[in-house]
């Protein structure tokens, strides 16, 4: 008897605290979403692009050595005019298996340091951006790092997206994928190659979850922070009308 009430209280405790986080994260953004006609509360601009990705360390938890087929969506926080600086982002959809399970990898431009790779950072042009997946992922529940983008050959010097599609169109777009740990110098982990733009009305466009949607063996830290953008996230989407979880 006292096994099964402790088991209730435990069930009512995270039912409490899902309760409150729908509240009092989830709900703002669905509204923020609504009232901005159903468009994204984050990055509500973006240009999508296939290409592949290439892993060369195990802690990724997936193949390596062998490119995987990406789609990825880059995109402006505000859409600012060509000379003024703005937080860019890069997101990448990466099939897993079983089929139709998905990594979603959210990176957005950040600073280089410790203390400024956890912070979206305006960037003054797609080439100058250094990209940052703000909070580390553990590996198999160690080895907790960072996982870091950087641009290689070729990107626009400003930040509208026509920059991108014209930069597209003429050579692929390459990220050089790094990991650091918290105190540790960034090491090359991979790489990144965007070859052609697929149009797609920003509606239309891929949505993602970087908390959701993770491979086996990788999850976020801090495991509560991690919980507070799944309710962002979730309101986002209702605010958009999209029922998913």
């Amino acid at each position: 008897m006292e096994q099964r009430e402790g088991t209730r209280a435990v069930e009512l405790a995270e039912q409490t605290r899902k309760t409150v986080r729908t509240v009092l994260v989830g709900l703002p953004f669905r509204i923020a979403a609504a009232v901005r006609g159903g468009a994204r509360v984050f990055h509500p601009r973006g240009l999508v692009a296939t290409g592949h990705l290439e892993l060369h360390t195990r802690w990724w938890t997936l193949p390596t050595g062998t490119p995987i087929n990406v789609v990825a969506r880059l995109s402006g926080g505000v859409g600012t005019p060509s000379r003024v600086p703005d937080v860019l982002g890069l997101a990448l959809k990466i099939p897993l298996d079983p089929v139709e399970t998905e990594w979603d990898l959210l990176l957005a431009s950040s600073g280089t340091s410790a203390a400024t790779r956890v912070l979206p950072l305006p960037a003054a042009s797609w080439g100058a951006a250094r990209y940052s997946s703000l909070m580390p992922y553990s590996s198999n529940g160690a080895d907790t790092r960072w996982v870091l983008a950087v641009p290689v050959g070729p990107h626009p010097a400003s930040t509208p997206l026509d920059a991108l599609r014209e930069s597209i169109a003429v050579a692929p777009l390459r990220f050089r994928l790094e990991l650091v740990s918290m105190t540790g110098s960034p090491v090359p982990a991979g790489q990144v190659t965007l070859t052609q733009v697929r149009e797609l009305p920003d509606d239309e466009q891929p949505t993602f979850d970087p908390v959701l949607n993770c491979p086996p063996g990788l999850a976020m830290r801090p495991a509560w922070l991690a919980g507070v953008r799944v309710g962002a996230y979730r309101g986002s989407r209702r605010g958009r009308g999209d029922p998913s979880p």
